[in-house]
């Protein structure tokens, strides 16, 4: 109920000078080689659908946006692993100190709907979070904020919990085309049930330490124009645990979704990533995205497990390394001029996920073409 008031104050406080509406929708069709990702490399075909409503109050120096977002992701074989997302919130802004500085908050609910075979997967969540950016010095901003996320799994109580974040990140832009921007987050995380029972339909129910956990992640990213129609981009993050109580399903059918973070959370692991990013505009008004990752997990007190289950002689802990590589096409495409250009866009991807865990051995192919538009 704190949030609330606070949005309550907000709309007390502000006097926003008119509204209008804003409504976008955006539908994908595309195919997956390895829709569980996992060894079993099941392929299908899948779409999706996402629908954007919004409400906007606006003056010269705030704004106050309500919203919708509603989305359905269908597979064509596998249709019992369909789902709706649904979500509500409202975000405002604030320019203050002869706009040297930006107040940014919201508030959202959401939630995620199975169908009887995946019910298990469902939760309802809710998140808040605030922030400021502040212009420290010509070409030189700082952004400093927190957020928190509670997510409840009505299906898994042990897996409910609480998360907060805090995070400063530094920009830093110089006349030579050059950004340089740097991060530091500081993440907490707690179940709301101290329970951890087993759960029907899973052969176990890990449990790694007790209490919460805690970890930082920091980033450094540097950017650099190659010219008016390229640019590129290298970034390096490391995700280091301070303490790690993690919580994560295992069930040997082998029929869920492994990235998933019921399955594969991010406290419970430390990580190095290396990302690069190439962006060009080419003829046509196309604009091209080309770019690679490569990440290393190491898990915190998470046995490498054969495909029966049973952990291997030498009792080594899970450790993956993984790379994706990716390809995107977009256009802007102005086929009436009362309405907005529509996009559409054609991106393609590759992933290969190495783990001495064998079930985690598995390559993934995704191609896909999009149409967006605004009204």
């Amino acid at each position: 109920m704190k949030f609330m008031r606070i949005i309550y104050l907000i709309l007390a406080a502000s006097s926003f000078t008119f509204g209008q509406v804003g409504f976008s929708a955006h539908t994908e069709s595309g195919y997956v080689s390895n829709i569980y990702a996992n060894y079993r490399q099941i392929p299908d075909y899948v779409q999706h659908f996402q629908g954007f409503l919004n409400y906007d109050f606006i003056s010269s120096a705030q704004g106050l946006r309500t919203f919708y977002q509603g989305s359905a992701t269908l597979f064509e074989k596998y249709n019992v692993r369909n789902y709706l997302m649904h979500k509500i919130g409202l975000s405002y802004y604030r320019y203050t100190h002869q706009n040297k500085a930006k107040v940014n908050a919201g508030l959202d609910v959401d939630g995620r709907l199975y169908s009887d075979d995946y019910k298990w997967y469902e939760y309802k969540q809710g998140y808040f979070y605030a922030n400021i950016k502040a212009i420290v010095k010509p070409q030189l901003y700082a952004y400093v904020g927190v957020n928190t996320r509670i997510r409840s799994y009505d299906n898994l109580p042990p897996y409910s919990y609480q998360q907060n974040v805090a995070f400063v990140r530094l920009g830093n832009f110089f006349n030579s085309g050059t950004s340089v921007i740097t991060e530091f987050n500081y993440m907490q995380k707690s179940y709301l049930n101290k329970d951890a029972s087993p759960i029907e339909s899973f052969s176990d129910v890990q449990t790694n330490g007790d209490g919460q956990s805690e970890q930082c992640v920091g980033l450094l990213r540097i950017g650099q124009a190659l010219g008016a129609k390229t640019g590129t981009s290298a970034q390096i993050l490391l995700r280091r645990n301070l303490k790690s109580s993690v919580r994560y399903l295992i069930n040997d059918a082998g029929y869920y979704y492994s990235d998933e973070e019921l399955f594969d959370d991010p406290f419970g692991y430390n990580a190095e990533q290396f990302s690069l990013t190439l962006k060009r505009k080419l003829p046509w008004s196309l604009q091209a995205s080309i770019g690679g990752s490569y990440t290393e997990k190491h898990y915190v007190n998470r046995l490498a497990l054969d495909l029966a289950g049973v952990p291997f002689e030498d009792v080594s802990v899970r450790d993956d390394q993984r790379f994706v590589g990716w390809l995107s096409l977009s256009k802007a495409w102005k086929y009436s001029s009362s309405l907005a250009p529509v996009t559409l866009t054609l991106d393609i991807s590759v992933m290969k996920n190495r783990s001495n865990d064998l079930y985690y051995n598995y390559r993934t192919s995704y191609f896909s073409f999009g149409i967006s538009q605004d009204f």
